[in-house]
């Protein structure tokens, strides 16, 4: 099978390697399609630091069951499916929510496991999601609407407010719309890239230029979807005393926030990171009947061959798009 490898700071090379055999209770999947996501971006820029050389990234995928390994009864062959790519321990740290695991890994994040970036992959049986009548494009999009969905509910977004979402990339935009799912009446959307306005505002969503945020708030609750100091200032100054502030992207590290605005207006920041496993089918779930649409998210598909020049064109802005998808190119089992 070929694979995608990560050979450090803007460089990958394709290579051939056997497929792995599924052990007991794992499942092999057959990749279709699979998204890149900004923090693969920005672990191959080296801005985050989150991506190591050597590793093969991907964790925004669907394909189709292979093979199975023994004990697993239940997954047919040839059935369409998606992954929850996070992989919590069995309990024994103690964790709630299977997001708050102490050892949580996350297939094609943590290096030593192999990512999606590849025409299979092996992968726990009990991680899988069928896509039922959800197309195996749209399959590869739910992880990043599951992000958006579960920052939605970490910030307490309720019917009825206002709701600032710094950054117009793909999480941006995912949870402009999980956020009016949740019955927020206005959600705006800053960005300096003026495609990315124009994305949010045929959306039906309020788009500003960041110099337009201050005058356009307060805000009731905001989101912070880029994850650098400029845009973790414009979140938190967008909010009044007492306002909410949720924390998605990881652009960055470390960032520097307003420490007298958090502290002296009592204003709540949160994080959100992964999802439980319940979110990430309530995710599947309202893209299948329409709650959510990837339709206008979704840039482009490239080949196999041509992933990696996408990768190079997003970190150059030669491209803007919020969401590009490599297809492999095959057929189902």
């Amino acid at each position: 099978m070929r694979v995608l490898v990560f050979d450090g700071r803007h460089r990958f090379h394709v290579e051939r390697r056997p497929k792995p055999d599924p052990g007991a209770g794992e499942v092999r999947i057959r990749m279709a399609y699979v998204g890149i996501c900004g923090s693969d971006l920005h672990g191959y820029t080296g801005e985050s630091g989150r991506r190591l050389p050597g590793m093969i990234m991907g964790h925004e995928a669907s394909g189709w069951v292979e093979a199975v390994g023994p004990g697993v009864t239940d997954l047919a062959i040839g059935l369409p499916v998606t992954f929850n790519p996070s992989l919590p321990c069995d309990g024994s740290c103690g964790h709630g929510p299977e997001n708050h695991c102490a050892v949580l890994r996350v297939i094609g994040v943590t290096p030593e496991i192999q990512g999606a970036f590849a025409d299979a992959m092996v992968i726990p049986a009990g991680r899988l999601v069928p896509l039922g009548n959800l197309s195996l494009l749209w399959g590869a999009g739910v992880e990043p609407m599951a992000v958006a969905l579960q920052a939605t509910r970490r910030a307490g977004v309720r019917s009825g407010q206002s709701v600032l979402v710094v950054g117009g990339g793909m999480i941006g935009q995912s949870i402009a719309q999980t956020c009016r799912l949740e019955g927020a009446m206005r959600v705006a959307v800053s960005d300096p890239i003026a495609e990315r306005r124009s994305l949010a505002a045929s959306a039906g969503f309020e788009a500003l230029r960041p110099d337009e945020v201050e005058a356009a708030g307060p805000f009731e609750v905001s989101f912070d979807a880029v994850g650098i100091s400029a845009t973790a200032f414009a979140a938190i100054r967008s909010v009044p005393k007492a306002g909410v502030i949720c924390f998605v992207g990881l652009g960055l590290p470390a960032v520097e926030i307003p420490l007298f605005d958090v502290v002296v207006a009592e204003r709540v920041i949160v994080g959100s990171f992964c999802y439980p496993d319940e979110v990430f089918r309530e995710a599947a779930g309202y893209l299948a009947t329409g709650g959510l649409d990837l339709e206008p998210l979704i840039g482009s598909v490239e080949s196999f061959e041509d992933i990696a020049a996408a990768f190079e064109d997003l970190a150059t802005q030669r491209r803007t798009d919020v969401k590009i998808m490599m297809s492999t190119g095959a057929a189902p089992p």
